[in-house]
């Protein structure tokens, strides 16, 4: 597809399929109809002579020419963007940009310092997909993901770095006896967890009071006094309700993955929203007592 001349007006509603998954998502990023992005579409493979979309019920799917072209097409977005940018604002993101997160992550670490990213980019808007399982970024179901897991593959498919790590301590309400052995951890399907293991030592196998998969339900729990919660030490520092308990025998902490499409790694909207990640990854790592 290298030798084809490039229909920019063509390539932007296929830009936005392959972002969005479908017609509808398209077209509300365009501003258009449905009707009219699937009639871009079409026309780019007549002009290709390539299909480049799987339909099916759940969306559209690239194919291997789609894949192929959206390398080539990202880059024409890229110098028109540039190029149609007013001097003071080329580096400057616009548009969507998709992060899949953790619950824990989004609602303590990124959603309460949006603003900051807004102020340096007022076009940028932003899409949090929040859950605690991994999003297939080979599929576009986001841009970035942000996680406390290293990936364990697609490495043709996306580049990942480690950008900090988060600490995690022991803490429980003020008025709750040193001494007591009530604790909350994370229910069987996250049982392996480091910190979940950390806890079954701290306590000798006793078992958690309280089990739940939810991060700000068990500082919502410890808070009121069930018991002590493994949290991370830039949540439970925060919390004035809250103490560090003295009982983890090592401190344990966990590294942070930022996760982007390697067809991604030159759009404005994905820099600006990896330099925001990497910059507040910062407040998660503590000195643990």
């Amino acid at each position: 597809m290298k030798n084809l001349a490039f229909d920019w007006n063509e390539l932007k509603f296929f830009l936005a399929v392959a972002r969005s998954g479908g017609l509808s998502g398209a077209a509300a990023v365009l501003g258009t109809s449905a009707s009219t992005v699937s009639r871009h579409v079409d026309a780019l493979e007549r002009r290709t002579g390539r299909k480049l979309f799987l339909r099916q019920q759940s969306g559209y799917a690239l194919t291997d020419d789609g894949t192929e072209l959206l390398a080539h097409a990202g880059r024409v977005e890229q110098a028109m963007t540039v190029a149609a940018a007013p001097a003071d604002a080329q580096h400057a993101a616009s548009g969507v940009v998709r992060l899949a997160t953790t619950e824990m992550l989004a609602q303590y670490l990124v959603a309460p310092r949006l603003a900051a990213l807004r102020t340096l980019h007022p076009a940028l808007r932003v899409e949090l997909d929040v859950a605690m399982a991994a999003v297939n970024l080979s599929r576009r179901e986001a841009d970035l993901a942000l996680r406390m897991a290293a990936p364990d593959g697609g490495a043709g498919d996306y580049i990942a770095r480690r950008i900090g790590k988060v600490d995690f301590g022991l803490y429980r309400a003020a008025d709750v006896p040193h001494d007591s052995d009530d604790y909350i951890s994370w229910d069987g399907a996250w049982d392996g967890l480091p910190m979940a293991a950390a806890l079954r030592a701290a306590f000798d196998g006793k078992p958690p009071v309280l089990a739940c998969n939810s991060l700000p339900t068990q500082v919502a729990a410890a808070r009121s006094g069930v018991g002590a919660a493994m949290l991370p030490c830039f949540i439970g520092d925060a919390e004035p309700a809250l103490q560090r308990a003295e009982r983890l025998a090592t401190p344990v902490s966990r590294d942070l993955w930022l996760v982007c499409h390697r067809d991604l790694k030159a759009s404005l909207r994905v820099q600006a929203m990896a330099a925001f990640l990497t910059e507040i990854t910062g407040v998660c790592h503590a000195r643990v007592l």
